[in-house]
């Protein structure tokens, strides 16, 4: 597996793990089970995935550590945003959308493809 899908796992994994975190601190891990943020999570996840197949651009910039880091980052203050204006189904969803990662990322490495290179 190539550095960058590594560096883009953890950092996944990071943010997930603080996604959560903020759910069972908040005691609020049920909104995980709302349709509406399962749907929105995966949809989303999709859509953004797809984004990156279609673009070569959005590929190549996706490599750079500090785009990682910082959309890392930005994943976790628009969940903890999110949590304040809108409660926990934001997070939620956005928890979704890193299980969709997660899943693809399965896919792609148990079929044997590589997954983009740096």
């Amino acid at each position: 597996m190539p550095a960058t899908v590594r560096r883009d796992a953890l950092l996944a994994a990071l943010a997930s793990a603080g996604l959560l975190a903020l759910l069972v601190a908040e005691r609020a891990v049920d909104a995980l089970t709302a349709p509406a943020a399962i749907a929105s999570g995966v949809a989303v996840a999709l859509l953004v995935e797809v984004a990156f197949l279609r673009s070569t651009a959005v590929a190549r910039l996706w490599t750079r550590p500090a785009i990682q880091l910082g959309s890392a980052g930005g994943l976790l203050a628009v969940g903890l945003a999110g949590y304040a204006l809108a409660g926990p189904l934001v997070v939620a969803a956005l928890s979704w959308g890193l299980v969709t990662y997660f899943a693809l990322l399965c896919v792609l490495l148990a079929s044997g493809r590589r997954p983009t290179t740096e």
